[in-house]
């Protein structure tokens, strides 16, 4: 039986065999920019075991037994679990007022998300052209932007905001689960599953 201090010299050889170079930068913005309540319980030791595991790879030394951390790492684990326990209440990325979190749902490829930087004035419009962009869709006059619950599919018209639209759902007590997509508009010739029609791929990929 293998026990807790088995566990991060396992961690350390796995990431190390993996080749994965960008993982650092991954953990290091999955640790700033999770929601706190989510940094609670396995979600938290695992993610500062990534951290602790990467941080032996990036400062081995041979002679130094793989489950041992430097003092600075583990100093900068304390910092990092104090500044964000003191966040406990902030919240989450998507409810940042100039942040909105957008999918791309297409037909074949399921649902791609992405954080965009969109102001409160920001029209639908807008939001379509950064899509698009963001995206790189081909054919942006197919396609709108979409207000998606667990029971309704709304397409937003382009001088609404959305913004001040998620805005307004999150000031209702006990607002129900909501999601910004864009994606192709339904028309005739256009055939769409209908679990992708009501948005139910988005399970995949939000929160």
């Amino acid at each position: 039986m293998y026990g807790a201090d088995d566990f991060l010299p396992m961690l350390t050889y796995v990431l190390a065999q993996c080749d994965m170079p960008q993982l650092d930068t991954e953990i290091l913005y999955m640790m700033e920019l999770l929601d706190p309540s989510l940094l609670h319980g396995e979600g938290g030791y695992y993610l500062t075991s990534a951290y602790g595991a990467m941080a032996l790879i990036k400062n081995f030394q041979e002679e130094q037994a793989a489950r041992v951390l430097s003092s600075e790492a583990r100093d900068t684990l304390h910092q990092w679990h104090r500044r964000r326990t003191a966040q406990r209440t902030a919240p989450s990325v998507d409810d940042f007022q100039n942040y909105l979190r957008v999918a791309l749902q297409e037909v074949n490829s399921g649902c791609t998300a992405k954080t965009l930087l969109v102001h409160p004035y920001s029209t639908t419009e807008e939001v379509c052209s950064l899509c698009t962009y963001k995206f790189n869709v081909h054919d942006p006059e197919n396609h709108a932007l979409f207000l998606i619950t667990e029971a309704t599919s709304q397409q937003l018209a382009p001088d609404t905001h959305p913004q001040r639209i998620k805005a307004e759902i999150h000031s209702h007590p006990n607002s129900q689960p909501f999601h910004f997509v864009y994606r192709r508009v339904p028309n005739l010739n256009l055939c769409i599953p209908a679990n992708q029609h009501n948005g139910n791929c988005l399970a995949n990929w939000m929160n």
